[in-house]
């Protein structure tokens, strides 16, 4: 076998093992605790596929996080504006219902 087939049946198998274990635990929680079985096997999937395989989850990325900003005290002050434009609207409709 090549080294790329070798590595993909180890990766084979690293999936097998991680969901035996998956399986072992989610039928060891109390039925009414449980996911159902549908989302658990969805979530599996989506992990194997949409994150590619590791053994450590998949970080979630924060959009937010890795924006620079310009000018962060000109963002603070367009913030505080807007707040202090939508506050009052927000407190009449309040106050409508």
């Amino acid at each position: 076998m090549s080294a790329r087939a070798d590595a993909q049946m180890r990766a084979i198998e690293e999936a097998a093992d991680v969901l035996a274990k998956r399986v072992r635990e989610w039928a060891a929680t109390p039925a009414e605790e449980r996911e159902p079985v549908e989302v658990f096997t969805r979530r599996f999937m989506l992990d194997l596929n949409g994150h590619g395989w590791r053994l450590t989850p998949a970080a979630r990325v924060n959009p937010l996080g890795r924006r620079i900003l310009d000018n962060p005290a000109a963002a603070t002050q367009r913030g505080a504006a807007l707040a202090r434009t939508l506050l009052p609207q927000r407190r009449a409709e309040g106050e409508r219902e």
